[in-house]
């Protein structure tokens, strides 16, 4: 019963959230790091391209990010006070339990892919976040967050998820 009026109340604060919804969609761009190239939508910005690591924003407002950069799989299950070796899915978990314990973040649902994919979203700060975490090898990952005041950017993390492409190490 508790399970079931947590799941109510999170659906509820999701629909009370505040913000711009998210403009429709209407095409793909796709940007590059040393290590990772991903699609994003047509209209957001590149901040920063780092070696490894790709950061965005979205001129709707400050609050509309998204980031694409190496994940640790072993260091975060670690600081979360698992065990390793885990899967893909308990180090997603373990990455929204960390959130929750600094009080920025709540896991809503985590849902693994048939590729070895794991898809999560949840509450953070004020708005919503939606996680990518696609395992490279036993202990590394690359994660892609997005974040937007609502729900209506979900789209928009779609199309960061359907294309992110680890470019292998060279030399």
């Amino acid at each position: 019963m508790v399970r079931i009026v947590a799941a109510f109340l999170a659906v509820v604060v999701a629909g009370c959230s505040t913000g711009p919804d998210a403009p429709p969609v209407t095409g793909r761009e796709v940007a590059c790091a040393d290590t990772v190239c991903i699609a994003y939508p047509e209209g957001w910005e590149v901040l920063e391209v780092g070696p490894d690591f790709i950061r965005f924003a979205h001129p709707a407002g400050e609050d509309v990010l998204a980031t694409v950069a190496p994940t640790n799989l072993r260091a975060v299950v670690e600081q979360a006070g698992g065990t390793w070796p885990a899967t893909p899915t308990a180090v997603a978990e373990a990455f929204w339990s960390l959130l929750a314990e600094t009080g920025v973040g709540e896991l809503g649902t985590v849902e693994p892919l048939a590729d070895g994919r794991v898809r999560s979203f949840g509450a953070y700060e004020n708005g919503r976040m939606w996680l990518l975490l696609v395992p490279v090898d036993a202990e590394r990952g690359i994660g892609v967050e997005v974040r937007g005041p609502n729900r209506t950017w979900e789209s928009h993390a779609e199309v960061f998820f359907s294309d992110v492409v680890p470019v292998p190490a060279t030399g």
